[in-house]
């Protein structure tokens, strides 16, 4: 009796044994026809992007919330301001607040539309869907979200200007942000408020229309940047297919040739002159 059920107990083990090693052999098998037909790499890709539009959703929000307080925060200089100046920079501060709430809002949907386009989109190859499909889409999300941008900072600058006060803007961290990955050279330390004043209300008021008219302009160089890399892409692809064939590897070797003669020559003679 005591070996029946001893036999039973291992043969339920065997069983259970053989179930998680069938359970992990589907799992690594499945995996591994998902990498070879390239379907796992574009859910990693379009797992990114849409991970990309919350990012940007959360990291904005929690930059307008530790931007309030703190030393370095919109309120840390209100010690120092009348009470007339206090109720001009808390209108500043509600109308920035607002502003760039709504501005976060209308980024996270463009990124989350541009992920549900990249999601859509045929794949074709990692290479291809790397510089033919998600490039371009990485070009118009950065030249969207950076024309938002720039047209918020534009209007808010107009609001500090037309109240004589600061303008609350915590999306400054983002801007930081986008600078640092993309190397656009805009000051790390760039201020979490805007401030008008009608003692230089003029240029005040021309420089905030004048960054309201770089918004555009930023998003018609966008497109204009991303036909061109389209256009270069082409080229480049038609290029190699030509290089192939016989005709493209001869004329090839013959530029390669005539390219080591004049860059060889060019450079023996600065060596001449230099030596």
């Amino acid at each position: 009796m005591e070996e029946n059920q001893t036999s039973k107990e291992n043969n339920s083990l065997l069983n259970s044994k053989n179930v998680f090693i069938n359970s992990l052999e589907n799992m690594v098998k499945s995996l591994l026809e998902k990498t070879d037909s390239g379907t796992l790499f574009k859910l990693i890709f379009d797992f990114i992007f849409k991970a990309l539009s919350y990012v940007f959703l959360v990291f904005g929000i929690i930059s307008c919330i530790i931007n309030i307080f703190g030393d370095d925060g919109y309120f840390a200089n209100f010690d120092y301001y009348d009470s007339g100046e206090k109720t001009l920079a808390i209108v500043g501060f509600l109308i920035g607040l607002t502003t760039c709430l709504l501005v976060l809002y209308i980024i996270f949907t463009i990124i989350k539309k541009r992920a549900d386009q990249l999601e859509s989109s045929p794949y074709d190859g990692i290479l291809s869907y790397i510089y033919k499909v998600s490039a371009p889409v990485i070009i118009s999300i950065f030249g969207e979200v950076f024309s938002v941008i720039t047209l918020t900072v534009g209007v808010l600058f107009i609001v500090a200007n037309l109240i004589n006060s600061t303008v609350y803007f915590p999306l400054s961290d983002l801007a930081n942000f986008m600078s640092q990955v993309f190397d656009m050279g805009i000051n790390e330390n760039t201020q979490i408020y805007l401030s008008g004043s009608w003692d230089y209300f003029t240029e005040g008021i021309k420089m905030s229309f004048g960054i309201v008219a770089l918004s555009p302009v930023v998003f018609i160089c966008t497109y204009i940047f991303k036909t061109f890399y389209k256009y270069v892409i082409e080229l480049i692809i038609k290029l190699i297919e030509f290089s192939i064939t016989k005709n493209g590897v001869l004329i090839l070797f013959i530029a390669l040739v005539l390219s080591y003669i004049v860059i060889g020559g060019f450079f023996s003679e600065i060596i001449e002159e230099i030596f």
